[in-house]
C-alpha cells in the first residue's frame, strides 16, 4: 500500500529532492516488517494473524516523501481521513465508519491517546520523520487494548539504531513559502542502540476558510518542531530495556466557526506543547518460556486555540480557551511460550486521564477532571497442523466511572494448499465517555451519560497469484455500536447526551504484484477499493463524514540499476454526509473529489539523493470538512538527503 496528498501551486521552486530509500543510511528491521504486534499484543508473523492489517513502511513512507502522518493513512482499505485545511489543521481518521474517538493510536505499542476538545488522537503535530512503519489493525480490538479500540488500532512504531553511528541531513523548499528539515544521528552494537533527531516544518499555507467558496484569501501557515530520541541496552542476555521520548512545540494559524455559507477567514490560531515518555523493560527467563514486559508511558497535551488575538489569551478574550489533557499508562505483559505453536499472554493495565480546561471569556469557567480504568487481561494463540491459526481473548476493563465492562476476541485464519487463506474476526467493545463530553458545556458532571457498547466481525478470502508475485483478497466488515455519544442542541445551549444506536457495514478489497524485480529494477502496482455505509438505526440517517466508495492505487517503479524511483500515488473519494444545522441550510452532500500525487528520487552516491514530488498534479479541489480548504491547489517540492559516518570519515582524515 502506498499514500496520496493535496496542495496548490502559489509559486514554484527550482531545487532538488527527498528521499525515498538508498542503502547508506536506510535503516529498517528487516523481517520486522512482516512480525507484527498491534493484532495480538505479541509479535507473530503476518500470514499467522486473522484480523484484517496493513502495514505501511519506511521504505513507503520514503518513497511517498510526505511529512504529515493523516496524508499516508489515506490509501489504507477501510480509513477515511477528515483534516480541517493544510498542513498543522485538525486531522482525524476514521477506521471502517466508526467515529475518529473510536481509533485507538499506540506508539511503540503504548496507548496515546489523551483527552482533548475533538474527542480523539489529533494528527495535526506528528510529522513521518522518525517513523520505522504504521501498523494498522481494522476491526474491534477493545478485547486486545482496552477503551477506543472500537473501529480499529494504528500502531506508530518509531526509528532504531544500529550499527556504526549515521548522521542523516535532510533540507527540502516548496510552494506556499515552504521549506522542511530533518538531523538525526542513529547506530547500534550488539547490546545497544540509539536515535536522536530534530526536524522542522514550517509553511505560509492558503486560507483554510474556503477560497473556492468566496469565503477567505489571507494565508494561514504552521510550523512543527519536534526532538525525539530513543535508547535501547540489554544489561544480560535474556534482559532488554528501552527508553523513548519527544517533545513537540506546534502553531498553526486557522480560520473561524462555521457559518451559513462557509467557514469564516478570521485571525485564529492555536498552538501546543506535545510531550511523549515511555519506558518499557522486559525479562526472560526459563530459557525464553516465560517472557515479561513492564512498559509505562505518558503523553501530555498542552494546546491553547487563540480567537481573535495573536498574542495570548487573558481573562475575557473572546474564543480563547486552554486545554491541557495527560495520559498514563502502565502494564505488566507475561507471555508463556511452552513450546513454538502455542503463546498464552496474562497481564494488568492501569491507564489514567487528566483533563483541564479554561474557557477566558468567562471568568471562573475553569474545568478539572480525572478518570481511571484498570484491566486484567489473557489470550491465546495457537497454530496448527502448520495450516490452522486461532487466536481469542478476554479483557475485564474496571473503570472508576462507568464500572465493569469486560470485552473478547476471536480470530481465525486458515491455509489451504492452493494458497488461499481464509480469514475472520469477531469482537465486543466498550467505549468510555470522555471528560470533555462529561463537563460540556457547563462544568457540571453529566452523570446520565453513558459508555458506548459494541460488537464488530469480518470475513474474507486472500489469494497468491504467479507464484507470488501478486496477491489479493477481499473482506466484508459489520460493526454495531449501542450508546452513540452525540451533540444535542438543548435551547441556547447543549449537551453529549446517548442518542444513537448505529451500524457500519461494508467491504475492503486489495490487489498487490510485483511486476518484475531484477537487478537492473523493479515495478510494482498496488490498487485498493472500500465500500463504507454508516448510519443512525434509530433515523437511518447517513452518519457524516464517511466516503461511501474509496478507490486508491499506487505504482512504483525503480530504474537505472535502482538508482531511480517513480512513485505515482491515485485516490478517489465519493461524496459523503456532511449534517448542517446552520440556516440557510446547505447543500449535505459534498466532498466528490481525485487525487494524484507524483514523487521521484535519484541516488546520487551512497550517501547523497535528491527528490522531488509534486502534490494534487491535478489540482482538484477538496474539502473533507465543509468550508475547511484541505487543498490550496498543485504544490512542487524539492530537497536532497546525505548521510555520513561520522566515525570513519574522522578515521580517513587521519591516515
Amino acid at each position: 500500500m502506498r499514500m496520496t496528498q493535496n496542495g496548490r501551486m502559489a509559486h514554484l521552486l527550482v531545487t532538488g529532492a527527498v528521499l525515498a530509500t538508498f542503502p547508506a543510511w536506510a535503516e529498517t528491521e528487516g523481517s520486522m516488517d512482516e512480525m507484527l504486534v498491534t493484532a495480538t499484543r505479541v509479535a507473530t508473523p503476518i500470514d499467522q494473524i486473522g484480523s484484517s492489517v496493513t502495514v505501511i513502511t519506511r521504505d513507503e513512507l520514503d518513497a511517498r516523501q510526505t511529512p504529515k502522518v493523516d496524508e499516508v493513512l489515506k490509501s489504507v482499505p477501510g480509513l477515511s481521513v477528515t483534516r480541517q485545511g493544510g498542513m498543522g489543521s485538525t486531522a482525524q481518521v476514521r477506521i471502517r465508519g466508526a467515529e475518529a474517538n473510536h481509533t485507538l493510536v499506540l506508539i511503540d505499542g503504548q496507548r496515546a491517546n489523551y483527552q482533548d476538545t475533538m474527542y480523539n488522537f489529533d494528527f495535526d503535530w506528528m510529522v513521518t520523520d522518525d517513523i520505522e512503519r504504521i501498523e494498522v489493525l481494522r476491526g474491534p480490538a477493545a478485547g486486545q487494548w482496552g477503551s477506543d479500540a472500537v473501529g480499529g488500532v494504528i500502531n506508530i512504531v518509531t526509528r532504531k539504531g544500529k550499527g556504526p553511528m549515521t548522521v542523516t541531513v535532510q533540507t527540502e523548499l516548496g510552494s506556499y513559502d515552504t521549506n522542511r528539515e530533518n538531523v538525526a544521528a542513529r547506530g547500534g552494537g550488539d547490546s545497544y542502540d540509539y536515535s536522536f533527531g530534530w526536524s522542522r516544518y514550517r509553511t505560509a499555507g492558503w486560507s483554510v476558510a474556503s477560497q473556492d467558496r468566496g469565503m477567505g484569501t489571507e494565508r494561514d501557515g504552521a510550523q512543527n518542531n519536534t526532538f525525539n530520541g530513543k535508547v535501547g541496552f540489554s544489561p544480560s542476555d535474556n534482559s532488554e530495556i528501552e527508553i523513548r521520548g519527544s517533545h513537540t512545540d506546534f502553531w498553526a494559524e486557522t480560520d473561524g466557526t462555521k457559518s451559513g455559507s462557509g467557514t469564516l477567514d478570521t485571525n485564529r490560531s492555536k498552538a501546543k506543547h506535545t510531550d511523549t515518555g515511555a519506558i518499557k523493560g522486559s525479562l526472560a527467563l526459563l530459557d525464553g518460556i516465560w517472557t515479561q514486559t513492564v512498559n509505562a508511558s505518558a503523553i501530555r497535551n498542552d494546546q491553547w486555540n487563540m480567537g481573535g488575538t495573536t498574542s495570548g489569551c487573558t481573562v475575557g478574550s473572546p474564543l480563547c480557551a486552554a486545554y491541557l489533557g495527560t495520559t498514563v499508562n502502565a502494564s505488566w505483559q507475561n507471555d508463556l511460550r511452552f513450546d513454538k505453536d502455542h503463546v498464552t499472554t496474562i497481564g494488568y493495565e492501569d491507564n489514567r486521564d487528566y483533563y483541564w480546561q479554561r474557557q477566558y471569556q468567562q471568568k471562573s469557567k475553569i474545568t478539572s477532571s480525572s478518570m481511571q480504568a484498570t484491566a486484567p487481561f489473557f489470550q491465546h494463540q495457537a497454530h496448527l497442523f502448520d495450516q490452522l491459526d486461532l487466536g481469542g481473548g478476554w479483557r475485564g476493563t474496571d473503570h472508576d466511572v462507568f464500572g465493569w465492562n469486560p470485552t473478547w476476541f476471536t480470530t481465525l485464519a486458515w491455509h489451504l494448499p492452493t494458497d488461499t487463506t481464509l480469514k475472520g474476526s469477531y469482537g465486543t467493545t466498550f467505549k468510555a465517555p470522555l471528560l470533555y463530553q462529561i463537563y460540556y458545556p457547563s462544568g457540571l458532571s453529566n452523570p446520565g451519560l453513558k459508555a458506548e457498547q459494541g460488537r464488530g466481525w469480518d470475513v474474507g478470502i486472500e489469494q497468491k497469484l504467479l507464484e507470488g508475485a501478486a496477491k489479493t483478497g477481499v473482506t466484508w466488515f459489520r460493526n454495531d455500536i449501542d450508546n452513540l455519544i452525540n451533540y444535542v442542541t438543548i435551547g441556547n445551549t447543549g449537551q453529549y447526551q446517548n442518542t444513537e444506536k448505529a451500524t457500519t457495514y461494508g467491504v475492503e478489497t486489495f490487489f498487490t504484484w510485483t511486476i518484475f524485480n531484477d537487478d537492473d529494477g523493479s515495478l510494482e502496482v498496488s490498487p485498493s477499493y472500500t465500500y463504507t455505509q454508516a448510519y443512525d438505526r434509530a433515523t437511518w440517517a447517513e452518519l457524516p463524514r464517511r466516503p461511501r466508495h474509496k478507490v486508491a492505487n499506487d505504482l512504483s517503479w525503480r530504474f537505472l540499476e535502482k538508482k531511480a524511483r517513480l512513485t505515482v500515488s491515485t485516490i478517489y473519494g465519493s461524496d459523503f454526509q456532511e449534517n448542517r444545522s446552520t440556516s440557510p441550510k446547505i447543500p449535505n452532500r459534498m466532498g466528490q473529489y481525485v487525487q494524484l500525487d507524483i514523487s521521484g528520487s535519484y541516488d546520487v552516491t551512497d550517501r547523497v539523493q535528491l527528490y522531488g514530488r509534486v502534490e494534487n498534479l491535478a489540482e482538484d479541489y477538496h474539502e473533507s470538512a465543509y468550508g475547511y480548504a484541505e487543498t490550496g491547489g498543485r504544490a512542487f517540492y524539492t530537497g536532497v538527503k546525505i548521510a555520513f559516518e561520522p566515525l570513519t570519515l574522522a578515521r580517513e582524515a587521519m591516515k
